[in-house]
């Protein structure tokens, strides 16, 4: 049973990653459109409820054996009046919300890695989906106002939400948990604005020194 569900696991897997590419071929860039920034929600921001999903998990495996045996006394004693299958129905709730819980957290994880944000030259681009995928996006002529909203939990994280409004209510997109914010804030300004954004780290390289000369700088009196 468990290879299977290991088999089922990897062919899904290999799907996403298939699907993914062929959805990126699919959408390729405008001529002349350069990719600057490409990011996803963080990972601890974007997991708020997945977190509490979890620990509910937690508590019904502890709870488990101690739910079933209340079940077991309450059956014992309704015995006497009617007869209730307590143990069975309780058994197989307690499963069902096991089951479920454990299907919502692996869907929020597979949603979280499906979520993508591009920041182009031309346009925000917003990808997300699992079964059906979707694609957002407004272009910088079209930006008229950038809004960055940050709760506590998302500062301890150091993610927010980014609000890019177009002039109508149904061009609005919404970066959910983008890492540093204020600094993403600050390259669609730029590029709103028509500068030049280079993200790529520059590569300077040091002169190496000859073994002569490291060792004259170290015992150099």
């Amino acid at each position: 049973m468990i290879i299977g569900y290991l088999y089922h696991g990897i062919l899904v897997y290999v799907w996403m990653v298939v699907d993914e590419i062929m959805f990126n071929r699919n959408n390729n860039n405008n001529p002349g459109e350069r990719l600057v920034f490409e990011t996803r929600p963080r990972f601890l921001a974007s997991m708020k409820w997945t977190i509490l999903k979890l620990i509910l998990l937690i508590v019904v495996f502890y709870l488990f054996r101690y739910v079933i045996l209340v079940a077991i006394a309450l059956e014992n004693y309704s015995v006497q009046f009617v007869q209730l299958p307590l143990i069975q129905a309780t058994y197989y709730l307690l499963l069902l919300i096991i089951l479920l819980l454990i299907l919502s957290i692996v869907w929020d994880m597979i949603s979280w890695r499906q979520k993508k944000y591009q920041i182009t030259t031309q346009r925000v681009v917003v990808k997300r989906g699992i079964i059906r995928k979707k694609r957002s996006y407004i272009h910088y002529s079209k930006l008229q106002d950038i809004d960055v909203d940050q709760g506590i939990l998302d500062r301890l994280f150091s993610a927010g939400d980014i609000e890019i409004y177009g002039g109508h209510e149904h061009t609005n997109i919404i970066l959910e948990d983008v890492p540093n914010p204020r600094e993403v804030e600050d390259i669609i300004d730029r590029l709103t604005m028509g500068e030049e954004v280079d993200l790529k780290p520059k590569n300077h390289r040091i002169p190496k020194r000859s073994i002569i000369e490291e060792y004259d700088q170290k015992f150099k009196r």
